[in-house]
């Protein structure tokens, strides 16, 4: 399948980390709610698991086992190796392809996903560009990568 003509506007950096995603809706509300399971009256979990592939100053991708439509609204879990928290984002699907199924797993799909929130903090107003270090940078790659400066020094950006 073909992908998308290239739009970003940012540099990516290969990341494969674990990550849970659900649908979430774009519009904010003051009222909590639950899907109940009818038998038990349990929560019914609706996280989706992926593994993300890279990240930009204000987007990721990632491969799963789902196939999201653009304008879908997600809350995503990123997990870092060496953080007990998971990172919390939100964004909205821009597009999802199927890739080559594995025979063990079925079909996958590479989904791209604009982010919106980080922690709950906006990441548009965040994006900059350090002229020292010549990388455009926001609270997305923050919360992944750490530090631009200590990106800069391992030199892992592609």
């Amino acid at each position: 399948m073909n992908q998308p003509p290239e739009k970003r506007k940012y540099e990516r950096y290969d990341t494969e980390l674990k990550l849970y995603f659900d649908r979430g809706f774009e519009v904010e509300t003051k009222v909590k709610y639950q899907l109940l399971d009818k038998q038990n009256d349990k929560p019914i979990s609706r996280k989706y698991a992926a593994l993300s592939k890279n990240v930009s100053a204000e987007g990721l991708s990632f491969l799963a086992a789902r196939q999201l439509k653009p304008g879908d609204y997600l809350n995503l879990e990123i997990y870092l190796p060496t953080a007990t928290q998971p990172v919390y984002m939100e964004g909205e699907v821009r597009w999802s392809n199927p890739v080559a199924a594995d025979k063990r797993e079925g079909p996958m799909f590479q989904t791209g996903v604009l982010l919106k929130k980080v922690n709950g903090e906006t990441v548009d107003k965040t994006v900059h560009f350090d002229k020292k270090y010549h990388v455009n940078w926001s609270n997305a790659l923050e919360s992944i990568l750490g530090s631009f400066k200590d990106l800069a020094k391992r030199n892992i950006k592609k």
